[in-house]
């Protein structure tokens, strides 16, 4: 056993109170294996964080704010001229990943279980279009961030010796 997902919780908790906060916030949905209660010590935070359609901007101009000054390092993804979707990831202090997709429903994100709402009324979940689960095998390594791979390989090692 590798042990408890303490530190992902703890920053769960800190970040839910900041989206909470945030008026350009329709609502916060946990994906992946925290959703799923399959976490373990060196899982990584998956969220969606959902806008209302037209104010994607100004979610996505306050970004840094549901880190706020507690990253070692922050990267982003999009978005593109036009759309409402793109993703903000950082690095907690305590080496937590956490990869936040911001997007509105008029975005075409999907939404694949398992899934949690955190923030928001429990329907914002309806308001994304469903998808099947994403199996591991679908996630490609070509193109991805260094960033994430270094996490990917750091995991895989720490899962083996344990």
């Amino acid at each position: 056993m590798i042990g408890a997902p303490t530190r992902q919780l703890r920053q769960l908790a800190l970040i839910t109170e900041r989206l909470a906060v945030m008026p350009e916030v329709l609502g916060a949905i946990l994906v992946g294996s925290l959703a799923a209660g399959a976490a373990d010590a060196c899982s990584d935070m998956d969220l969606i964080v959902c806008t209302p359609d037209g104010v994607f901007a100004a979610a996505w101009n306050r970004r840094h704010d549901v880190h706020g000054e507690s990253s070692l390092v922050c990267w982003d993804t999009g978005p593109v001229a036009g759309s409402e979707v793109a993703v903000h990831r950082w690095v907690t202090p305590d080496m937590v990943l956490v990869e936040a997709l911001f997007a509105s429903p008029a975005s075409g994100a999907r939404l694949a279980r398992p899934w949690r709402v955190i923030v928001g009324q429990a329907d914002v979940a309806n308001r994304l279009a469903p998808r099947p689960p994403i199996d591991r095998s679908e996630f490609s390594r070509d193109g991805a961030d260094p960033v994430d791979l270094a996490f990917d390989d750091l995991k895989k090692a720490l899962r083996s010796m344990a």
